[in-house]
């Protein structure tokens, strides 16, 4: 009789592995390969991450602290270039790849797990996500490691999968608030599953232990949240923005429109296909398809309600992928006619993801291309900063103050090598608006008399609260089709 650990399903437990390393590690040098290769700097969110990065806290004004401690720990190993800065998020994708493939075998077999591991690595949402650092990277990493440990506990409980529950649970707390969305999937799956139900009454001390120690994670950065005014807690609710009743089904439309893009159109098309449309097809789901559809379907549906209500960014949804994505590998392999399927889906994403990387890679050509630089926010920065830097030595000057967020965070990048330049941002009002606000801000007495103002706009507001303004040559700063955008420099002093 064959040992578990060799055979299972119709491939063998090492090819499986074998196959996905070395598919995942060879995609995975690609991406870093890619990222170390461009010459694009760090988009503005990406930037104010690595500024949160240069200190030690737990949250900061828009996030967790998980992603500023990634970056921190990544650039003190391979310093602050933005393929260093950047190459988390690739490590974190293929890992989550690895783990799908674990959690895959709980439930199907080799050849489902090995597929699975395929069918995430291609996906075109994580073929982006890749290469930028975002928080998406880490959350759904930690995610399919709860989604794997949950999956454990339910079949056999044990404390070592409590603890991966624990860690997962905290740590994706920490990267994202939307971790919380997994205790709503597990609601779903016990109310729809009675077969659940039971195995979790076995397996509920784990299960209470894996979530409370979880939870726990999240206390030191409920803390900061108190001393700062709830700051992260304040923006997350600006971003869902409830204004009355009034239903947006527009943005409905434009939410599910880009989930195919998301997702891939064959592997969203199937997903939706697999939801049960009768009482009777809901009563013939197996076990693990149930569990797959309470872990991707309730959280499509809590993002289309808030798309309805308010506004739905695309990536507000990747959660529900990693289980989407078992569930819809197992579906396209159960019968030979719909395999192409998925090998089409996989080449078509493979396609697109070529085609990402040749356009990042030759940013010039690409623009060329389309008639319009759609990396314009990703370079020209340091050109600016060496201006800045000649304006601010010939005025005698280290204050430079702006007004935009984004403009600050990718300044303070572009300048790392100028600690001398204390960069100052302006509130216009008394809300605290972003990060800078909160610990950037403008103050006379502290930061001297006399700055440099730099805006994309006018400044009236700015310049009427100092008693002399001085106006200095604006910088150009060009895009690769010629496209200009005028930057406006003024010398601030005496503040009224």
């Amino acid at each position: 009789m064959p040992r578990e650990d060799q055979v299972s399903g119709d491939i063998s437990t090492q090819s499986m592995w074998r196959l996905l390393l070395g598919a995942a590690l060879a995609l995975c040098a690609v991406r870093l390969l890619v990222s170390y290769s461009t010459g694009l700097s760090l988009h503005g969110d990406e930037a104010q991450y690595w500024t949160w990065s240069r200190t030690f806290e737990f949250g900061y004004y828009s996030k967790p602290p998980l992603i500023a401690w990634v970056i921190g720990a990544a650039t003190s190993l391979c310093g602050d270039e933005t393929w260093c800065i950047r190459a988390p998020a690739a490590l974190f994708q293929t890992a989550s790849a690895l783990v799908l493939a674990s959690a895959a075998r709980l439930w199907f077999d080799n050849r489902t797990a090995l597929w699975t591991g395929i069918v995430w690595l291609t996906v075109p949402a994580v073929s982006f996500s890749s290469l930028i650092m975002s928080t998406d990277a880490l959350l759904l990493f930690f995610w399919a490691g709860c989604l794997w440990a949950y999956g454990a506990l339910l079949r056999r409980p044990s404390w070592g999968a409590a603890l991966a529950l624990a860690v997962s649970f905290g740590l994706g707390l920490n990267a994202k608030y939307a971790m919380a969305y997994f205790l709503v999937c597990v609601l779903v799956h016990l109310l729809i599953s009675a077969q659940a139900r039971q195995k979790a009454r076995i397996a509920t001390a784990h299960l209470i232990a894996g979530f409370g120690l979880g939870a726990c994670a999240i206390l030191p950065n409920v803390w900061w949240n108190k001393v700062h005014g709830w700051a992260t807690v304040g923006h997350t609710a600006d971003n869902v923005h409830w204004q009355g009743v009034v239903l947006h089904f527009d943005e409905l439309g434009d939410f599910l429109g880009a989930q195919f893009g998301v997702f891939g159109p064959i592997l969203f098309v199937v997903l939706l296909l697999a939801i049960p449309r009768s009482r009777r097809a809901c009563q013939a789901l197996s076990e693990p398809v149930r569990l797959l559809l309470a872990f991707s379907l309730p959280i499509l549906v809590i993002i289309s309600v808030q798309a309805i209500l308010s506004r739905a960014n695309a990536n507000w949804a990747a959660t529900a992928y990693p289980a989407a994505a078992i569930l819809v590998t197992s579906v396209l392999l159960a019968q030979a006619r719909r395999r192409w399927l998925l090998w089409g889906s996989i080449a078509l994403h493979t396609i697109v993801a070529a085609g990402l990387y040749g356009a990042v890679l030759m940013p010039g050509a690409t623009a060329r291309a389309l008639g319009r630089d759609p990396f314009q926010d990703l370079s020209g920065w340091d050109q600016v900063a060496n201006q800045i830097s000649d304006a601010m030595q010939a005025e005698n000057l280290s204050v430079l103050l702006m007004d935009n967020r984004m403009m600050i965070a990718s300044m303070a990048y572009a300048l790392r090598d100028q600690p001398e330049i204390i960069i100052r941002t302006w509130n216009h009002d008394t809300k605290i608006d972003h990060h800078y606000e909160m610990a950037w801000l403008y103050t006379s007495p502290i930061d001297g008399s006399r700055v440099l103002l730099m805006t994309p706009h006018g400044t009236q507001s700015i310049e009427s609260q100092f008693s002399q303004v001085k106006d200095l040559p604006p910088i150009r700063k060009m895009d690769r089709v010629g496209q200009v955008k005028i930057l406006e420099l003024r010398v601030l002093e005496d503040p009224k």
